[in-house]
């Protein structure tokens, strides 16, 4: 039903903050782009991030 009280994997807390940030970045894009690319920036470092976690984990199954 709801997963209140089961833990997330550090996958989906890296794929729910990176979701966060590229909507954000988005919204920011349209007033102030200098802090747009920055958050930007962030999120593709936590999409280099995801990607090697799903690498290693195609490779351990």
């Amino acid at each position: 039903m709801f997963r209140l009280f089961e833990p997330r994997s550090t996958l989906e807390r890296l794929r729910e903050k990176y979701s966060f940030l590229m909507r954000r970045s988005f919204e920011l894009a349209l007033v102030d782009k200098p802090r747009s690319d920055v958050l930007n920036d962030k999120a593709c470092k936590i999409l280099e991030e995801i990607r090697r976690m799903e690498r290693n984990q195609e490779r351990t199954a």
